[in-house]
């Protein structure tokens, strides 16, 4: 056994990347006893070379019509006396008995001492090369937690905010911290127990994990015995690893890892393992963000589910490594989506933000918000090339209250524009004087006419009141999503000033409402005389300002009869 052990770990060792690496003879599930003994092939410390420690099968475990079995086994030997047992990070690491692989170490017994563990057989986890492989139609979203627990995840570039905000995002439990590398590279030499990673994100940011290889079959890998995040046909970036060492814990410990160069794609995340080529590489989307004078730059790797959350932290964490603190700033974000669902190519917004407590959070809204929109078709794939994020902060409160509104003229006639002279107080400034003219609108009634003037933050309360029905749509998908598009890039800014008609209160009689009726047929009537459309009659008027307004008031006109 010991000199058949050492043949194999030889063969290994001599052959060099260019060597294609056949799959080696298996066993079934079926054929193990318990006390069958073998050994387990892996990588512990920073010398980055293979190693293998004892095995001895304790028995199997069926999972039951429809799920995974397991087997159980025992580790032992010097290799687990240095570690002190299993590791997450292990996994993966194949499994042989009387020289033929059994499947990869999967899992240890939660809270049990970390020398008995579960291996995934390889029969089921051959079974995922067989899958089919449509890269070009990312995963579809999940509702449930991002990463299976097993997994080990690295982040790095994120701050200790910037690594909670990802956290949250994925709804992960643990983040480890790592190095990597955004390099392409041709050529690997990856052999079953070697350190390899699975990303979605590589460059200036990395989110990944790392373990290790099952098994290899020419260009094919097999690895980590569990899942990476379980969503199926995915486009993951294959990584190299470098192991760092190994940290011990009383009931597990972990194999802390460096994610190397990007060798290949990762095409099936399943439940007994992950699956990938080498050498073919994933699709992606080049992510930049400036933050004041600072740079920064990524890459995604592509998936409708992930990429909205994932550009949405990079902004997130390159803002709070820049500003250091993220409270009493104010923050100006802007963002190019290079996209197909756009006829211009490209989806532009940009807006100012302030917050006394995490502006971060405030600020990278709109850009989850479009990145997420522009993945909703359910007419057709909308791709996206590229994301530019532009970001200027400054320390400080940068906001200003509306204190009060004037019309020049003290009687007004429907569709007359008049100017209104608009006083506003900045934070801990003088006063400053806005003239801002202002089209009545054309149903505005005789009498007292009351309009709101408010920060485009702010919802009006006539919007509010209207919230709450909801018509249903006899429109296309196509339109609809054309609309919701158009509609994100309409909503007024935070420093917009934004005057527009208040709700009108609701006719309280019959007279009233016969009154209201009649009103508007004579206005109805004079609208088609005069060619004027709906969309016509009651215009909002937008002035952008250098502050984030923060309140509402309201201005009464004094309107003559139409």
């Amino acid at each position: 056994m010991i000199i058949l052990r050492v043949l194999i770990i030889l063969f290994l060792l001599i052959f060099n990347y260019s060597t294609a690496f056949a799959l080696p003879p298996t066993m079934p599930i079926s054929e193990l006893q318990p006390g069958m003994k073998g050994y387990a092939l892996t990588v512990v410390d920073s010398s980055n070379k293979i190693k293998s420690f004892d095995v001895e099968i304790l028995g199997t475990l069926d999972g039951g019509k429809g799920s995974s079995s397991y087997i159980m086994a025992r580790a032992s030997g010097p290799v687990i006396d240095y570690t002190g047992g299993v590791l997450q990070g292990m996994s993966g690491s194949p499994v042989y008995i009387n020289g033929k692989l059994v499947g990869a170490l999967s899992a240890i017994m939660k809270d049990m001492r970390p020398f008995v563990f579960l291996i995934t057989p390889i029969d089921s986890m051959l079974d995922i090369w067989n899958l089919q492989d449509d890269f070009i139609k990312p995963a579809a979203p999940r509702t449930k937690k991002f990463l299976d627990e097993k997994a080990l995840f690295f982040c790095s570039g994120f701050d200790s905010k910037g690594a909670e905000f990802l956290k949250d995002a994925l709804n992960i439990k643990d983040l480890a911290v790592a190095a990597s590398s955004s390099e392409i590279k041709s050529g690997t030499a990856l052999e079953p127990g070697s350190a390899f990673g699975v990303s979605v994100v590589a460059g200036d940011f990395i989110v990944g994990a790392t373990g290790t290889v099952t098994a290899l079959d020419d260009k094919k890998l097999l690895g980590f015995g569990h899942s990476f995040a379980h969503l199926g046909n995915v486009n993951f970036f294959m990584n190299e690893a470098s192991v760092v060492g190994a940290i011990p814990g009383l009931s597990g410990g972990m194999k802390m890892a460096n994610l190397g160069p990007i060798i290949g794609r990762i095409n099936q995340d399943r439940e007994t393992g992950v699956a990938g080529i080498i050498g073919s590489f994933p699709s992606k989307i080049p992510i930049q963000v400036h933050v004041n004078e600072e740079n920064y730059g990524a890459i995604i790797a592509y998936n409708e589910s992930l990429v909205p959350k994932l550009g949405a932290a990079i902004a997130y964490a390159a803002l709070s490594k820049k500003a250091d603190s993220l409270s009493e700033i104010t923050v100006k974000l802007g963002f190019d989506i290079k996209t197909n669902a756009v006829d211009s190519g490209i989806l532009s917004r940009e807006n100012l933000f302030y917050s006394p407590t995490d502006v971060g959070l405030l600020s990278i809204t709109e850009l989850l918000q479009a990145l997420t929109l522009v993945n909703s078709s359910t007419i057709s794939e909308k791709n996206i090339s590229g994301i530019d994020v532009t970001i200027t902060y400054e320390n400080g409160r940068n906001t200003a209250s509306l204190v009060s509104a004037k019309c020049d003229k003290k009687l007004v006639k429907p569709g007359e524009t008049v100017n209104l002279t608009v006083t506003l107080q900045p934070y801990r400034k003088a006063e400053e004087k806005m003239i801002i003219p202002y089209t009545v609108p054309l149903t505005a009634a005789a009498g007292n006419f009351v309009i709101d003037i408010h920060g485009g933050g702010l919802v009006q309360v006539s919007k509010v009141q209207a919230a709450g029905t909801v018509a249903p749509s006899t429109k296309s998908p196509a339109q609809l999503y054309s609309e919701q598009i158009s509609a994100l890039l309409r909503t007024p800014k935070n420093n917009e000033i934004v005057i527009g008609a208040a709700a009108r209160p609701a006719p309280k009689t019959e007279k009233e409402l016969k009154a209201e009726i009649k009103r508007l047929q004579k206005l109805q009537r004079r609208m088609e005389q005069l060619g004027i459309k709906p969309s016509q009659i009651s215009p909002a008027n937008r002035v952008e300002t250098n502050y984030v307004i923060d309140n509402v008031i309201q201005c009464t006109l004094n309107v003559d009869k139409l």
